[in-house]
Parts: structure tokens; sequence; C-alpha cells
């Protein structure tokens, strides 16, 4: 790999999957691991080729002739959909509950990138709408707990926990010990978090070098969750196994201790839980 080629097309696959805010150029820096002043001169190149445009806010967008060019960028994204689609399928088919696949956005929302609806007439379900809270659901809490330390403070300090149901965790002390826990165990579990009578679990998907790339997740009503709990967890994490081997993790079994979550750029009630 030519890292200098790798960095563009970082960028580039970042823009296009957070069109409508931008990215500041401190994220576009954080994400890439480099330092501002070299962020600064990629975007510049991107600017004067015609690839991005510095907006009045600060913020970079796609030029507008991409705007609209829904999938024009493969990449990450890309990639992650040609994986999972059939695993995910293969899951709903087995569990009979609905599956969906999640990132992070920059701001730390949840980016449901796909999902594969329940058969059965009762069945948990959402709309399309892209970026939802990641505290109160699993899919995202299962990737902020493995963020750097540095980066869970910030979020605890920026984020306002608002109380869903009387399940929702709202301080930043039990989301903590919370996040320390999905770490040891692998995985999260939401019961009448986000909404009363919808439950879940979800399991992370790790990349090449082990970081967490996104998250999978089964939802069912509640009911149904607590008379299957042992299985869905089951049936997640092995399907999320199966797509983080076939994208090209070196080794599919669970490491919760040593992986590291990733954001893929870009609440609405209801949403993954």
């Amino acid at each position: 790999m030519v890292k200098s080629a790798e960095r563009v097309l970082d960028v580039l696959e970042m823009l296009s999957l957070d069109q409508e805010r931008g990215l500041r150029l401190t994220d576009i820096a954080d994400m890439l691991g480099i330092p501002k002043s070299s962020a600064t001169m990629l975007m510049k190149t991107l600017d004067a080729r015609c690839y991005a445009t510095r907006g009045p806010d600060g913020r970079y967008r796609l030029h507008a002739l991409f705007q609209h060019a829904s999938g024009w960028v493969g990449g990450l994204h890309a990639r992650l959909l040609h994986v999972a689609r059939p695993v995910m399928a293969a899951l709903v088919e087995r569990t009979g509950e609905t599956c969906f696949l999640g990132t992070l956005s920059p701001d730390l929302q949840v980016r449901v990138l796909h999902k594969v609806v329940s058969p059965k007439e009762v069945r948990y379900d959402t709309d399309d709408r892209p970026l939802r809270p990641a505290y109160c659901t699993s899919i995202g809490r299962v990737q902020l707990a493995f963020l750097p330390a540095g980066r869970i403070e910030e979020y605890l300090r920026e984020t306002r926990l608002e109380r869903f149901t009387e399940n929702t965790l709202t301080t930043p002390e039990a989301l903590r010990a919370d996040l320390a826990a999905i770490r040891d165990q692998g995985f999260a579990e939401s019961i009448d978090t986000r909404e009363v009578g919808a439950s879940g679990v979800s399991a992370p998907i790790l990349g090449r070098d082990g970081a967490v790339v996104a998250g999978l997740n089964l939802s069912a009503v509640t009911q149904r969750f607590l008379s299957q709990h042992d299985a869905m967890r089951a049936a997640v994490t092995e399907a999320a196994d199966a797509i983080s081997s076939h994208f090209g993790s070196p080794d599919a079994a669970r490491r919760p201790a040593g992986a590291k979550a990733t954001t893929m750029p870009a609440a609405a009630l209801p949403g993954p839980v």
C-alpha cells in the first residue's frame, strides 16, 4: 500500500459518508492520525483539484459534482456491506429476529448501514434515518467501549445522556462502568434502554488490524429477547466473527481486551437497540 494514496482515499471515503455535516480539519487530522499541518496541505490539494470544498462554516465536503453520487466511493463502507449482507440474511433466517449493521460517525453517533428485518408479524424495526445516539443502544456501546480512554472521557463530558426509559444509563459513572464491562465480555446488551418493549445484543466487527470497524446487532421485542437471550448472543457473536474473518481480521476470535474502535463518518426514535 502507498501511504499517501491511502490517505487521499480515506479522506474521500470519510467525506462521502458525511456529506451533509461535513468534516472539520481537526476531524480529518484525528481520523487519519496525522498533524493538522499535513491535513491542511492534503485538503488544499483536494480543494484545488475540485474533489473537496471548504464551506463558510469551515467544514470540508465533497465537491458539488459528487455530493449526490451516493456510493461513488468504495472503501470500508462498500466492503463492509459486500461481506455483511449475506451473513446478516443468514442470521435473520436462523434467529427470526431483526439484524442491523452500524458504524460510528465522527461525533460518535450510530450510522445504520444496512438492516434485514424479521419475517415475523410482531417484530422490531426502525426507519432509515442515519444518525442515532450511541450511549443508549448496544450497537453504539459495543463500539464506544473500544475507543481510546481519552476519547471516551471526551464523549462523556460532551454528551447529554437523555433518559429515554427507566433503564437508560444517564450518568457518566454508570456508562463508564458499562463500557468497561463490554470490553471484558466482548458484547453489549440493551434491555428496554431506548424504548420499552425493544431489546437487543451487539458484537463488534474487527478489521484487518484488530480495530473495531462496525457493530452487528440483533434486536427483538423484549419478551422474545429474554426468552432466547443466550441463543441470540451466541448467534450475533458468531456472525460478527464470520464478517471479521472475511473482512480481513487475522483472528476472528473475540478479542475484547485488545480491540480498539474506529469511526466511520457519515437522533431519532426508534433505532437499533
